[in-house]
């Protein structure tokens, strides 16, 4: 019952911003005030069925943004936080993070994001990093008594939190209250269409301002100016558009989340097709995440038996609950319970856990880590020994951990100068995912650049890539090298490698950020390591099963924990880009048109010859039904579709709209000049508004080539049954009285169509030519691509 009430109220939380942004949009309050105005003088039937138009948008915007609302809150639950609550009584349970409450006492564990601001009653070895918070990409150790502020993520270590205030009082929470929590975070396309909205918008004001002036100074009429007011405000402004994208992108989302892939951000669908550059992470992503011990090596000087002592020691006291160290346990087998040994937690940082332990009389420190890490400070037989097992076993791409002892009682907070006596070695191996050897092909071929950043060692990440088919595997640096990079570097050198070996999660950060410099970049991974990179990445792809804080951070979560999830998902993407491109096209032709025929007859002196129900009815037919055709074609594709992450959105939609837009201007105002002289004064040009469904769709017939590069057979024949309905529905529609009064028409006469007809023939020409000139270059861009890849 909990659950559903927060659900609901999470809903209502976010309505008024949903209802807010519909009805109260820059072009909305623009035809609110028209309706008024038509409606204070008398013009009842075109006010009315204009607020009817616009009420009815502004409801289908209402309603699909809760659904796509409702859908998001509904995929939330599923990655929703779980933490463990101590009660007083002894037992344990798991909350949500809203159910959490002041003085409750909360368990932390590696992979945590911190849910409250609290102080610590226990911390065994606990690191936290507070970067979402700071910025500070550095993990500090805590202690007991420790103050800790809510979204900080636990890179080592366990602790007691007790809660000091609820989530909605938190720190974090304060800082981000007055962010939306939906749909702020814009994808490429919606930023180009919120861009185009809001400069039509800036030109929409300066057109009402000529056209009242005008009308003023001529003596139009009010009632005359105000319909202008209503046609232009209606034609310039593409406000359908946001509407168009919004339902595609949530279809997007629900078709993905049956193939196992969910979006936690709606607009991660088109994310999904952008992507440049992939990083990804080695194991639980290229490899399975289950790690098995192949075998237990021991130097020479060290029996078995005292190597597996050592080595339980260390895990008694280290509380380390990593697969690593699960890997271990189930080898050995044996006596885990806790001791109370002094210790420090193994962190992706430092890359060395170690614990106290007593060598009979002695004390000693055992310390667990990756072979590099323990290499330089081992004895030069131990070295050669280490590297031999190091170049046997990395080349089939298994991983190697050292466990090692230094006399003393002084835990290692760094390994200068250290002497280390190695223990043990253990040899680890994953293997390759299922199907990933085809996904790393799919991505390739389509011009994607893999990299693989790992903190394993650089030789078992060579093998690993080398077997999952990754190019250019041979361009490798270490973390070490990276150490000496200034901020520049890494925007310069980045590129210029495909394996990051023995990197920690702060390099992971400045890596992916220099990656963004040269295209749309992805992240993958599954561990608290990556979570600052996923943050950082302009697409965070985690899996269901990774560390908690990960998963919140990234925009899509693979449920079935498989990387091979993805291609469905971009293919998807690029389809629904293709045809959000074609339908954006129609929308910003229609509106330069409008304004190309808008400035051509007032050069002439003439009003804009257009009414507000003769732009509703154009409307239709021009935008509402192609609109359907598209939708289809998104959903039912008709061949497999790649898009060109080379240009922007604008850049490859506003030329052939712009283009097409001239010469159909030219033909429009060549009829509209041939038109009858009653037609020429009247408010509403029967003739243009035929003219105009024409010619826009001769621009929807060749839409399709100039963004796919061709036009399919399917396509062809949906186009030719849909030219036979629109001509069957605009017949009808003229055939009905009410119809016709309805939507303003006027009765032709006198109209010679021959003319108009060879005109239309010559419009078909021109468009077909233009549209074969960019169908030429996009054809060219996809050979290019290919050939690069």
């Amino acid at each position: 019952m909990d659950k559903i009430f927060d659900f609901i109220k999470n809903i209502l939380k976010d309505l008024g911003p949903i209802i807010f942004r519909n009805v109260l949009s820059f072009t909305n309050i623009i035809i609110y005030a028209v309706v008024i105005i038509l409606l204070v003088f008398h013009q009842t039937q075109a006010g009315f069925f204009f607020a009817l138009a616009i009420s009815t948008a502004v409801l289908i915007g209402i309603v699909q943004e809760v659904r796509a609302l409702l859908a998001l809150e509904k995929l939330q639950l599923l990655t929703a936080l779980h933490y463990v609550r101590l009660n007083s009584n002894g037992t344990q349970e798991s909350v949500l993070t809203d159910n959490i409450q002041k003085n409750d006492r909360i368990k932390l564990a590696l992979g945590d994001q911190i849910p409250c601001d609290g102080i610590l009653l226990s911390a065994h070895g606990l690191e936290v990093n507070t970067a979402l918070l700071t910025g500070e990409s550095n993990s500090f150790a805590k202690s007991s008594g420790e103050k800790v502020l809510a979204g900080g993520i636990v890179t080592a270590g366990v602790g007691v939190l007790r809660v000091e205030t609820p989530v909605a009082d938190s720190r974090i929470s304060q800082m981000t209250k007055n962010i939306k929590k939906y749909s702020t975070n814009y994808s490429p396309i919606q930023r180009s269409i919120n861009t185009v909205i809001r400069y039509t918008g800036y030109l929409l004001m300066l057109v009402l301002i000529f056209v009242i002036a005008r009308g003023s100074i001529v003596d139009q009429g009010i009632v005359s100016i105000v319909k202008n007011v209503g046609a232009l405000a209606s034609m310039l402004v593409p406000q359908g558009l946001i509407l168009a994208t919004t339902i595609l992108f949530a279809y997007g989302a629900v078709s993905l989340l049956r193939k196992h892939v969910l979006l936690q951000e709606i607009n991660a669908t088109e994310k999904l097709g952008r992507i440049k550059n992939l990083c990804i992470d080695k194991t639980g992503t290229l490899t399975e995440n289950i790690l098995v011990v192949e075998n237990m090596f021991v130097p020479t000087g060290i029996i078995k038996k005292e190597a597996e002592e050592q080595t339980i020691a260390y895990l008694r006291a280290s509380d380390d609950s990593s697969e690593t160290i699960r890997a271990v346990k189930k080898f050995i087998g044996g006596d885990y319970a806790a001791s109370k040994a002094q210790s420090i937690p193994f962190s992706s940082l430092r890359k060395y856990g170690a614990v106290l332990a007593k060598k009979g009389a002695e004390d000693e420190v055992i310390l667990v880590g990756g072979p590099d890490i323990f290499l330089p400070h081992c004895s030069e037989e131990e070295q050669k020994w280490l590297k031999e097992l190091l170049e046997t076993h990395a080349r089939d791409g298994k991983r190697l951990l050292c466990v090692a002892r230094k006399k003393g009682r002084v835990l290692p907070t760094d390994l200068i100068q250290a002497k280390l006596s190695l223990v043990a070695v253990f040899v680890f191996f994953n293997n390759l995912r299922p199907g990933i050897k085809d996904v790393v092909s799919f991505f390739q071929d389509r011009g994607t650049v893999i990299r693989v950043i790992s903190g394993d060692n650089p030789a078992t990440v060579h093998a690993v890539t080398v077997l999952a088919g990754i190019k250019n595997a041979d361009a490798i640096i270490t973390g070490l090298e990276i150490e000496e990079w200034s901020e520049d570097d890494f925007d310069k050198k980045t590129s210029d490698y495909t394996i990051f070996a023995r990197i920690n999660p702060e390099q992971k950060e400045k890596i992916i950020t220099g990656f963004k410099k040269s295209g749309f970049t992805a992240m993958v991974g599954d561990g608290v390591n990556d979570a600052l990179a996923i943050k950082k990445s302009d697409l965070g792809i985690a899996m269901f099963d990774g560390a908690p804080a990960t998963r919140r951070l990234a925009a899509v979560v693979l449920i079935n924990n498989s990387f091979s999830a993805l291609p469905e998902g971009v293919k998807r993407a690029e389809n629904i880009i293709r045809n959000i491109e074609i339908l954006s096209s129609l929308f910003f032709n229609q509106v330069i048109l409008g304004f190309f025929i808008f400035v051509i007859l007032s050069i002439f002196g003439y009003i804009f010859p257009l009414t507000p129900l003769n732009i509703t009815l154009m409307d239709y037919f021009t935008i509402g039904l192609p609109s359907v055709l598209i939708f289809y074609w998104a959903i039912r594709p008709a061949a497999e579709l790649r898009i060109s992450v080379a240009k922007s959105f604008l850049r490859r939609v506003l030329p052939f709209a712009l283009f097409s837009a001239v010469f159909q201007a030219l033909a429009l105002g060549v009829i509209f000049f041939m038109s009858p002289k009653y037609l020429k004064i009247a408010e509403s040009n029967t003739l243009v508004v035929l003219a105009y469904i024409v010619l826009a769709f001769l621009f929807l017939i060749f839409t399709p080539s100039v963004y796919q590069g061709f036009t399919s057979r399917t396509q062809k024949m949906m186009l030719s049954g849909f030219a036979v309905f629109e001509i069957v529905t605009l017949w009808a529609v003229f055939q009905i009285p009410l119809a016709t009064k309805f939507f303003d028409i006027t009765h032709l006469s006198g109209v010679n169509t021959a003319p108009i007809a060879i005109l239309f023939v010559l419009c078909a020409i021109a468009q077909y030519l233009v549209a074969k000139r960019f169908s030429r270059l996009e054809n060219i861009a996809n050979q290019s691509r290919l050939l690069k890849t």
